[in-house]
């Protein structure tokens, strides 16, 4: 690294004055954390991991909830810091008051599944010669998100320290000084990416502070492709496609960072996906894949441009190299999970358009022994035992549907009156769709299917803010999937 605002490990070095590694009670874990306001999830952290901590320390950087009394309350040390728009000075400071012998960092947003406890600590026995990657799930709403393996519990040494303002990482320093990254079946699931507007703003704050990181370090592939990847999440697709560019152009970004270079190819794919350009698409996603083979999110993005490119065999080649994998997480996110999910749905379309819907029930059994907690994996189940003449199964995949999810079903509801219509009972189905009007009436695919279902759409019933186009394409889509 060039000129930096990283505090040298040397600094941390006057931690022996408090502990000396040679005197840490072996088989023993310091929680190491930096918190600021976070009284709504610091509990749910610090119970989690309570089977695993000999000791909790927190840093405090500035709150002004209960968030310390909360921390004081589960028995942690803390202390309160000023914050200088810098993690890794504040992370430096918690571990420099860790008593013993090894190190879980945590933020307070993560919880350490129950199984993971035993997993840990297995791991408090290990020589100190190594740092240990657990799995970061990053978990959103209905079980997705990304997943990656990340450096999060290492010795507690002086020389290891965190570098880098944002994005933070320990790792540098550990390798400078010997110690290997080991990935292990440990995980930690983070919350944190559950609202997508908090997302949003994540990333707009992540932007400010990594250009000004990028600014005073030599070209660095990680932190450009985190750039990119801010911009991305922001919306800014031009800027992002610019910095993805510049990952690219750093000299042998692609042989000494491969999965990097893969990240850069996929996102810049993704733009071109969303400019509709499917053969310059598919050319970055190929590249993506020679780069980091089988990667699932990047074998979906080239999946949607070859079908829309009517590649449709090619296509479901490759959803279905998808649905046979094994999650396997890189260091960079893949969202496994929504990448499966996504790839059950479009194949279930592909199978009809190439007529092979003699595999189709297969793949409801295979989507609901992997996903049955999924409202749209339950309809798509119920569509194919409808078209099936399964109605009963039909019938209650639709209802373990609206079991889910209620609120914004609409096609849980369509899926009923399907039955109920090939049922030979069309007045049920009409007393459904009355009864859910009050739910469902700003929603164009309501009034798509009432028009499916009566043939005409009364003047004066559908409310000003529903775009009658938008009806047309519904009736468009539930022909297809119908």
């Amino acid at each position: 690294m060039g000129k930096s605002t990283i505090r040298p490990c040397e600094e941390f070095i006057l931690q022996i004055m408090e502990t000396n590694p040679q005197t840490f009670r072996p088989q023993s874990l310091s929680i190491c954390m930096i918190v600021k306001n976070e009284e709504r999830l610091l509990a749910r952290c610090l119970e989690s991991c309570r089977g695993v901590a000999d000791e909790i320390v927190i840093n405090d950087t500035g709150s002004t909830d209960a968030t310390i009394e909360i921390a004081r309350s589960h028995g942690a040390r803390v202390i309160v810091s000023e914050w200088k728009n810098d993690f890794s000075y504040s992370r430096n400071i918690s571990l420099r008051r860790a008593s013993r012998a090894w190190i879980l960092w945590l933020d307070a947003d993560d919880v350490v599944p129950l199984q993971s406890i035993p997993i840990i600590n297995d791991l408090k026995k290990s020589g100190p010669d190594k740092v240990f990657g657990f799995v970061v799930r990053n978990q959103k709403p209905g079980n997705t998100g990304t997943e990656f393996v990340q450096a999060r519990m290492f010795p507690n040494d002086p020389r290891i320290c965190f570098e880098r303002r944002i994005h933070e990482q320990m790792m540098l320093s550990a390798l400078r000084i010997g110690l290997k990254l080991v990935p292990t079946q440990a995980v930690v699931e983070h919350h944190g990416y559950a609202d997508p507007e908090a997302l949003t703003k994540k990333a707009l704050r992540n932007i400010e502070l990594l250009l000004e990181e990028y600014k005073l370090s030599v070209p660095d592939p990680v932190m450009a492709v985190e750039i990119a990847d801010s911009y991305l999440i922001s919306g800014n697709d031009i800027e992002a496609l610019q910095w993805y560019r510049t990952v690219l152009e750093i000299p042998h970004c692609e042989a000494a960072f491969p999965h990097i270079a893969a990240q850069a190819y996929l996102g810049w794919g993704n733009i071109l996906n969303k400019a509709n350009d499917f053969e310059n698409a598919a050319e970055k996603l190929h590249k993506a894949l020679a780069l980091s083979p089988g990667r699932a999110d990047a074998l979906f993005s080239l999946a949607v441009a070859l079908d829309l490119q009517d590649r449709k065999e090619e296509a479901l080649e490759r959803l279905k190299r998808i649905v046979s994998a094994q999650a396997a997480p890189l260091t960079v996110g893949v969202d496994f999970r929504e990448a499966k999910i996504k790839s059950f749905l479009r194949m279930e379309r592909l199978l009809y358009d190439l007529d092979k819907s003699g595999e189709t029930m297969a793949l409801a059994h295979q989507a609901l022994g992997e996903f049955r907690h999924r409202p749209e994996i339950q309809n798509m189940a119920g569509r194919i035992f409808l078209r099936n003449d399964k109605l009963m199964d039909a019938l209650h995949a639709f209802e373990r549907s609206l079991q889910i999810d209620t609120a914004h079903n609409v096609d849980a509801y369509i899926g009923l009156c399907k039955v109920y219509l090939k049922a030979g009972k069309s007045e049920t189905a009409a007393q459904t769709m009355e009864s859910i009007r009050p739910l469902f009436e700003k929603f164009p695919r309501y009034w798509a299917f009432y028009k499916i279902l009566y043939g005409a759409i009364p003047a004066g019933v559908v409310p000003d803010l529903v775009d009658i186009k938008e009806v047309d394409k519904e009736i468009g889509y539930l022909g297809r999937i119908f």
